[in-house]
């Protein structure tokens, strides 16, 4: 790939690669040509940190992902063991030889973050025991161990990087159990972010695209639940059927809401909200979803003109596209950003600015 090579014509060594590329800088006085080489070439800066910074980029559907580390260990690394460090020994070694002590660090990596219940990282230990026994877990390269004692048995060192908290109690220092019950139960609240537009603008197609690369949570909130169809069929209560649709779809969301305390961003597909009902009703509809209703972190409005739309979607109906096209100003959310899709990566590109 043609940035690959001319990060590394750039000073950058490429030390991983798969989903996405990581690489030292060896030139830190190269950076500013780095961030504008990429700039230019329409990556986004997505996150700047004092040790690493990440540029994204959406081409022909696919997302190129590059971090730029001017030092092993990132805040990402810190997560859990904030005071625990990788001894300048070792670091001087990968930076000279990433290749060779590439286990090394990934070993010390993967191990700091208790990435064990995940298939892929746990694949890595279990291939590398030999190599992970023969180093003593690789502890002898950090400045200090998070753990109080040695390891029984690799199966006791298993069982702490998946998580098992019977083990992260015996073997993990009780300050360094607090700092993960800090991360793992009071991380950073998610968004909810909205995509709304007729149907043929793209969002399903984008929503996939974004799950598919950044593991968001999604939903669908175009139809109404199972668990209160029964009700709309009473006869007595077809008076207050508006109220029963509100409140169904207030639980919805409260529960889409409640994931965000996880720490979890979640896309919706299409969003609750009335605005082109007239009359007694469209006065209710008004105040119960523009007045009381939870409003999305993030509206992204998907639109293109109705030919556009009309090459993808046959069966719409142009009057009702271009009426969509028309009340985009009037939508009740301030935090609304337009987007026109026509060129599907630029629209990716444009989402990416939104969700950074």
């Amino acid at each position: 790939m043609k940035y690959l090579n001319d990060l590394e014509n750039f000073g950058c060594k490429l030390v991983r690669s798969g989903n996405d590329f990581d690489f030292l800088l060896l030139k830190k006085e190269n950076l500013e040509k780095i961030k504008k080489y990429l700039l230019n070439n329409e990556f986004i800066l997505f996150k700047e940190e004092e040790k690493q910074l990440n540029f994204k980029k959406f081409e022909n559907g696919i997302l190129i992902d590059i971090d730029i580390n001017f030092d092993i260990e990132t805040k990402f690394f810190h997560t859990y063991f904030y005071d625990v460090f990788i001894k300048g020994e070792l670091k001087l070694k990968y930076f000279q030889n990433p290749l060779k002590y590439k286990n090394h660090i990934n070993c010390i990596r993967y191990m700091f973050l208790l990435r064990g219940f995940n298939r892929k990282y746990l694949k890595f230990f279990l291939e590398h025991k030999d190599f992970i026994l023969e180093n003593g877990y690789c502890l002898k390269y950090l400045t200090k161990s998070p753990f109080k004692k040695e390891f029984e048995s690799f199966d006791d060192f298993l069982n702490v990087i998946k998580r098992n908290w019977k083990y992260m109690i015996k073997y993990i220092k009780f300050k360094y159990l607090i700092r993960y019950v800090k991360v793992k139960f009071f991380k950073k609240r998610g968004k909810v972010i909205a995509f709304i537009g007729v149907d043929g603008s793209g969002k399903s197609t984008v929503i996939k695209i974004l799950k598919e690369y950044f593991g968001y949570k999604t939903f669908y909130l175009g139809d109404r639940s199972i668990k209160f169809s029964k009700l709309y069929k009473i006869k007595y209560l077809k008076p207050i059927s508006i109220f029963i649709q509100y409140f169904e779809k207030l639980f919805r969301v409260l529960y889409i809401k409640l994931l965000t305390l996880k720490g979890n961003h979640i896309l919706t597909d299409r969003y609750y909200f009335e605005n082109n009902i007239s009359g007694t009703k469209g006065i209710i509809y008004n105040i119960l979803y523009n007045k009381l209703f939870i409003k999305p972190d993030i509206v992204v409005v998907l639109w293109a003109d109705s030919e556009e739309i009309l090459k993808r979607k046959k069966e719409m109906s142009k009057k009702d596209i271009e009426k969509f096209n028309k009340s985009i100003d009037n939508l009740p959310f301030k935090n609304k950003v337009i987007i026109k899709n026509v060129d599907l990566d630029s629209a990716l590109n444009q989402i990416l600015k939104v969700l950074k």
